[in-house]
């Protein structure tokens, strides 16, 4: 699998030239431990402080293969105000990319029971491409590593009450154009991607909850990644739930509430596509811990998901 990246990195830089395009962004199988990294309208929507860290591993047991640790921080800090801050380093093989972002919310009460909230995310990544690993000489392309920054915003809009919630959002808005030391153009940049997502939870009685939710994500030039998931809570301690990302994988997802501030998560994602064969699929471990309340900023909604 190694050399199968390795080729396709190589395969890249050279059919292309000076003028590379390309976009990746983190895929989460627990989404919704990690919502104000797509959306940041959900920050402060808890009326907690919650710092939240994630680690994932794709394709586990392939040398080179995608991780991903995340961690993020937000809040209430006024009646309709929410602040954030995340971090999320991306590595795959000789690719490596840290984002660091700050988060803002407003929020608009439209009845006793739904909020709308907006919201708006800026910072960028530190792109890192350590071309020398390739292990190629005498191509003046490939003699250097790779070392920018691109600066970047994303915006969003969330509707919730205690039963439902419907997300939109964008990151990646702005496209930016790098120089390399002779001169000439090397366009780099990241399209946009939109996501779509919406829950529902309905009350099963004896203090169970079921909740199906989806996730829409779209790409120009990329398929449409469809999530759906299904989960059932137990008595707001514990949460399994099975979700199918079309024409992709199949997951599995645990989580616990160990107690009134910590929360654990474990989801492995099963590959149904044919790159299955080449890998033991993906591990994502979750934890989210509830920091307090700042004031008097305790929100007495609460979003579907966050429990």
């Amino acid at each position: 699998m190694k050399i199968i990246i390795k080729n396709i990195v190589i395969v890249i830089f050279v059919l292309t030239g000076i003028q590379t395009f390309g976009q990746q962004e983190p895929l989460y199988t627990q989404y919704q431990n990690n919502f104000s990294l797509i959306n940041p309208a959900y920050t402060g929507s808890n009326g907690h402080f919650t710092a939240t860290a994630n680690v994932r591993s794709q394709w586990a047991g392939e040398t080179g293969s995608p991780k991903t640790q995340t961690f993020s921080v937000q809040g209430a800090v006024g009646k309709n105000v929410g602040l954030g801050f995340s971090v999320v380093n991306d590595k795959v093989f000789i690719w490596n990319n840290t984002e660091l972002f700050a988060d803002f919310s407003y929020s608009l009460e439209m009845s006793e029971s739904s909020t709308l909230s907006f919201g708006l995310k800026a910072g960028g990544s530190f792109l890192n491409v350590n071309l020398q690993d390739l292990g190629i000489s005498g191509d003046p392309y490939l003699s250097g590593n790779i070392n920018k920054f691109n600066p970047n915003l994303g915006a969003g809009a969330l509707f919730y009450n205690d039963k439902f919630y419907a997300s939109i959002s964008t990151v990646n808005i702005l496209e930016t154009t790098h120089y390399d030391e002779n001169s000439t153009v090397s366009k780099a940049s990241d399209e946009m991607v939109f996501y779509g997502s919406a829950g529902y939870m309905f009350d099963l009685g004896n203090d169970f909850k079921f909740r199906p939710s989806f996730l829409l994500r779209a790409v120009n030039g990329s398929p449409l990644s469809t999530d759906f998931s299904a989960s059932f809570l137990w008595s707001n301690r514990l949460e399994m739930a099975i979700s199918h990302r079309f024409d992709s994988s199949i997951s599995g997802l645990l989580q616990v509430r160990v107690n009134d501030n910590v929360k654990l998560g474990y989801s492995y994602d099963k590959l149904t596509s044919n790159l299955g064969n080449y890998n033991s699929g993906s591990h994502e471990i979750s934890l989210v811990f509830d920091i307090g309340v700042f004031g008097k900023h305790a929100s007495k909604k609460k979003i579907p998901f966050y429990w």
